[in-house]
């Protein structure tokens, strides 16, 4: 019962000094308080329930001895939880940023998987590659929605439910302590070859409007919304932190970042409950299209792609149903977190 209790004093005294880390005496004060408080109410319901039940229940000191045993216990094994599950994501198996080399033995494909934030180290490889590959006589098509009116950017921000502009990525990227891609970074490298190959949002707007004019009334007013604002609300959240407590926040949502990222599953079921799906299938499903269809008709046989990782398998199937001969000879992967 004795090293018990020492334990116990040592892992609260740990997660006292953690709580002066993260916000000096404001956290320990705050910790002390709501292990007081806790215990209160929780032996306030273990004496009502001993009375019900018609037990002898513990004197105070007796719970207090247990009750911090327990909270000690439970604290250990979220930590092992939390920052176990974030290690493994984060250094074990970080999420991929392949680069598929695809072929139909007439023109052949980089594709490199995107993501419009990530870490510089990532994306200075990615102009390394590249420039590597238009040394060979390659010509690069990218990804970017290409500018729109004011009217659609309004329709846009109501049908994605964010409130979309330059910022958003910047701010994003704050959270995770990367940067947001900078596509100037792989403009004029080695020659002026570069080609957007993307839709504009004014043109999404429309397949949009044109997919939602088939719904119904209400469900076309309900996938309309406000725009959250999310880049007030991520510098406001952010103004909050300091630089101890943003250490661990961006620590975790690496992890979570690397989870999503590497899981196809979780992404679909975002996709199909968090999200305005129908939007979704047109930026996703129409823009596979045009790519692919780029691509076909391109007069060049050496392409360098940087798009989107969700749009890979989709643009292969699309370039599969045209020649059966187009298949994967290559993938090297990139580790943009681990990096």
């Amino acid at each position: 019962m004795i090293i018990k209790n020492i334990i116990t004093f040592i892992i609260l005294i740990v997660f006292t000094y953690f709580s002066y880390f993260l916000a000096w005496f404001y956290w320990i004060m705050d910790f002390i308080l709501s292990l007081t408080f806790y215990t209160l109410i929780f032996y306030f319901f273990h004496y009502l329930w001993s009375k019900r039940k018609k037990r002898k229940s513990m004197s105070f000191w007796e719970f207090i001895n247990y009750f911090l045993n327990r909270i000690s216990v439970l604290l250990v094994v979220l930590t092992i939880i939390i920052w176990g599950l974030a290690y493994l994501l984060n250094e074990v198996f970080p999420a991929p940023m392949p680069e598929y080399t695809i072929t139909n033995w007439e023109k052949t494909v980089k594709f490199q998987a995107m993501s419009h934030i990530w870490t510089s180290s990532f994306y200075n490889q990615v102009v390394k590659n590249l420039t590597n590959y238009k040394k060979e006589w390659g010509v690069y098509f990218y990804e970017w929605v290409k500018p729109w009116t004011d009217e659609n950017l309004i329709k846009f921000n109501k049908a994605i439910w964010l409130q979309f502009d330059n910022d958003l990525y910047k701010n994003f990227s704050k959270l995770y302590w990367v940067t947001n891609q900078d596509n100037n970074i792989f403009m004029w490298l080695v020659n002026d070859s570069d080609f957007n190959v993307d839709l504009n949002m004014d043109e999404i707007v429309k397949l949009y409007e044109i997919k939602m004019s088939a719904k119904p009334q209400w469900e076309r007013e309900f996938k309309n919304k406000l725009p959250l604002n999310a880049n007030k609300i991520i510098l406001d959240s952010l103004a909050w932190l300091n630089d101890n407590q943003l250490k661990i926040l961006v620590y975790i949502n690496q992890a979570i970042l690397n989870f999503i990222i590497s899981s196809e599953g979780t992404q679909n079921f975002l996709t199909d409950n968090f999200a305005n799906k129908d939007l979704f299938d047109v930026i996703l499903g129409e823009r596979n299209i045009n790519l692919s269809n780029e691509i076909i008709n391109s007069k060049y046989d050496k392409i360098y792609i940087t798009y989107w990782l969700l749009h890979f398998k989709w643009v292969l199937k699309l370039l599969q149903e045209k020649d059966s001969k187009w298949q994967i000879i290559t993938t090297t992967n990139l580790y943009p977190i681990k990096d």
